[in-house]
């Protein structure tokens, strides 16, 4: 197999950090919707500490079926809200 040059390495790059852009999906996960579990472990909270924020609607979810997801771009504003 042919090595990649540098130059088409950097636009393979750019080009798969505009898609996660555009469908608004996070690098560190592929995805934007993280089940409880993990969520919990990107803010590195329990899963009780992330059923209380739920409860106190300090944080919001999206209903998946009888299931609720956190959105990443919510856990990344959450953050952001909460730096001193």
């Amino acid at each position: 197999m042919p090595a990649i040059d540098p130059i088409t390495e950097s636009i393979k790059t750019a080009a798969a950090a505009g898609v996660r852009e555009a469908l608004s999906v996070h690098p560190a996960t592929n995805r934007r919707l993280l089940t409880i579990e993990e969520a919990a472990t990107y803010l590195g909270r329990s899963k009780r500490e992330m059923f209380n924020m739920i409860a106190s609607e300090v944080i919001p979810t999206v209903g998946d079926g009888k299931l609720r997801r956190f959105d990443i771009q919510d856990l990344d504003a959450w953050i952001a809200n909460n730096k001193k």
